[in-house]
């Protein structure tokens, strides 16, 4: 079996797809806190040294492997289908996809180590979180110039649902939602709601 190239020789969008592919595996098979990064060097088959040039430990790591990952598979805030359920369901339909293999894994252990490190939350919300919101918001002022959903603020805590519906499935169960199960989030759950006036909680 050959041995992977040399760092020296992989660097940029390649020695990052390496280190990624390692870290997935590895906390995969340790979880976040059993996971090193002298083995997440190894499986990528670099030094050490490259990967603490650019994060500070495993939870650095993982953070952004999940972010970066997400970003890059995730429907763009441009992706507009024409119709408000079919964009929802391929939103929701590639959050589930990307967490059905390991990458699952790492959300859920980030999740725990979430509930023990207050900082975790909240830069995994400032790079991750904030940003998707936004795109929600988008999503939904499209669907309300098309006449699909009422023309009133949405509440804060409805926007919310549909990816917290998979990942409370993905927490509790071990597994991301089927298509079906989906289909059920969104037509059952999540256009209901929009579709009635917004009931916003006072401050």
């Amino acid at each position: 079996m050959s041995l992977p190239c040399p760092a020296s020789r992989r660097r940029g969008e390649v020695l990052r797809e390496a280190v990624f592919e390692a870290a997935l595996a590895e906390i995969s098979d340790n979880g976040l806190r059993g996971a090193s990064m002298d083995r997440i060097a190894r499986r990528a088959g670099t030094g050490k040294s490259a990967l603490y040039r650019r994060w500070p430990n495993v939870r650095a790591l993982a953070l952004d492997v999940f972010i970066t990952t997400m970003e890059e598979s995730l429907p763009g805030p441009d992706t507009d289908t024409g119709q408000l359920r079919a964009d929802l369901l391929a939103s929701l339909t590639a959050l589930s996809g990307q967490l059905k293999g390991d990458l699952g894994v790492v959300l859920r252990e980030l999740i725990s180590e979430g509930a023990h490190d207050p900082e975790l939350g909240a830069e995994f919300q400032t790079r991750f979180g904030r940003e998707k919101e936004a795109e929600v918001v988008a999503m939904l002022q499209r669907a309300m110039a098309r006449g699909e959903i009422p023309v009133h603020p949405v509440d804060p805590v409805v926007m919310q649902v549909p990816a917290a519906m998979v990942v409370h499935q993905l927490v509790l169960t071990g597994r991301a939602p089927s298509a079906p199960e989906l289909e059920h989030i969104v037509d059952a759950i999540v256009l209901p709601l929009l579709r009635q006036p917004a009931v916003v909680p006072a401050s």
